[in-house]
């Protein structure tokens, strides 16, 4: 279905609904700033107000604002923390779309009535978002599945959304303070994102390739894509039954097995496999009652190929040396202005700042550190000395944070860096020392 074939009034309508939210929710701000002003809150009150002015805009304006959202708050090295922080608690939980909807989709897509795909089918939804609905069901020979349904008319309202956002990132873009976050392509960047996870045939080939890395892992597992009832807006795939991760007090499973478990899988996944599950929030990750991890919701992922696998394990390598001078080698090798037209001067403030970095933790041990802390903050500097690097880096970055969250939830004895230094001190960094 293409934007044409939308009713007239509806791409109109829904300028005018963006138009007064904008003018709604910026209004909200300025008061409220004022009124935190006034009071003398001080400068972190007014930032995480402006982070809550932010989701809420956000989710008030519906399928693509939400999305963009989502990935901005993996993106701390392009928006400021207070921001993406707040973007990360934004869900997308929306009433479901007429059933009728769900059977004219699916057998358009495949070909045939429901009756005759499913022996059973729940009209119900059991998870509703702004993209899609997830129905559980039942095949003719038995298995249970969950069925993924796009949202009738997405594509074409995101696409629309998008237009307007690049109209006003390339209006912004104009003030000089915000042209150097380079608005627009950080925009296209998203936006690319955003479609990817529109199309359920990207989501199948990520669960195929999750499904092959940890083929025979006794310990983890992921939903298996029913092939033949998939499609670009239908997605089949096997049931797991299971329990959110921090509810495993509710289980007989052991939290510190499972902290210890969720944490080695990731380092799987970022150094041996350079696929990364990009969304890893509680709600994505299950404990299945024969005592697995089951990690789900893979439309969005992070790929890290072996120079930047490498240059992960180095940077980290580096930082349990409390080498700030080789952290910010290897960040600059990894940065979009590594090549010739590189800026001796703006590669020193970057090397001062991290050197500056390393060294409150001087005295630390690694054990006592939070490292999800430690890169967000790196990220931070990065964004202020606009240090560009591949997005999945960053992805990685912030994946490492919630993991790390999540699993000092269940044991706050987690030592990230002692499970991980393996990994790190797989590819040792020339020290500043050495370089002498």
């Amino acid at each position: 279905m293409s934007a044409k074939s939308l009713p007239r009034w509806r791409l109109p309508a829904r300028a005018i609904v963006i138009g007064v939210l904008f003018a709604k929710h910026g209004a909200r701000f300025i008061f409220g700033w004022l009124g935190l002003w006034l009071r003398r809150s001080g400068k972190p009150a007014r930032q995480a107000w402006l982070g809550r002015v932010v989701v809420d805009l956000f989710r008030q304006l519906g399928a693509t604002f939400i999305k963009v959202g989502q990935i901005m708050s993996t993106r701390p090295d392009l928006i400021p923390e207070y921001v993406s922080t707040a973007l990360a608690e934004l869900q997308d939980h929306v009433g479901p779309f007429p059933f009728e909807e769900v059977v004219r989709a699916i057998e358009a897509d495949l070909g045939r009535p429901l009756g005759s795909i499913y022996a059973e089918f729940a009209p119900v939804p059991i998870a509703s978002a702004s993209v899609a609905q997830v129905h559980k069901a039942r095949l003719p020979d038995g298995r249970i599945v969950a069925v993924k349904v796009r949202r009738p008319d997405v594509v074409e309202i995101c696409t629309f959304d998008l237009v307007v956002m690049r109209v006003w990132a390339r209006l912004i873009a104009r003030i000089p303070s915000i042209s150097t976050l380079s608005p627009v392509e950080t925009l296209e960047e998203f936006g690319r994102a955003v479609f990817a996870q529109l199309d359920f045939r990207i989501e199948a080939q990520n669960n195929r390739r999750f499904r092959e890395n940890f083929k025979g892992h006794p310990d983890v597992v992921f939903p298996e894509v029913v092939s033949t009832l998939s499609s670009e807006r239908i997605l089949t795939m096997s049931y797991i039954d299971g329990t959110k991760i921090l509810s495993t007090a509710a289980t007989r499973s052991d939290p510190k097995r499972v902290a210890r478990l969720g944490l080695a899988t990731l380092m799987k996944m970022i150094f041996e496999d350079g696929f990364v599950h990009a969304d890893l929030h509680p709600g994505n990750i299950f404990i299945t009652p024969d005592d697995k991890l089951a990690l789900l919701d893979l439309g969005l992922v992070g790929e890290l190929d072996e120079p930047h696998r490498k240059g992960f394990s180095r940077l980290f390598a580096a930082w349990a040396q409390r080498d700030g001078d080789g952290m910010a080698r290897i960040i600059h090798q990894l940065s979009a202005e590594s090549g010739h037209d590189a800026d001796p001067e703006r590669f020193e403030r970057l090397r001062a700042a991290i050197i500056e970095f390393v060294g409150r933790y001087w005295g630390q041990r690694l054990g006592d550190v939070q490292v999800g802390r430690v890169l967000l903050d790196l990220l931070a500097i990065m964004r202020r000395h606009r240090v560009r690097v591949n997005a999945s880096f960053t992805i990685v970055n912030i994946a490492i944070a919630v993991t790390e969250g999540i699993g000092k939830q269940l044991d706050p004895e987690l030592d990230l860096m002692q499970e991980a230094l393996p990994y790190f001190l797989a590819h040792p960094v020339e020290t500043g020392a050495a370089k002498a």
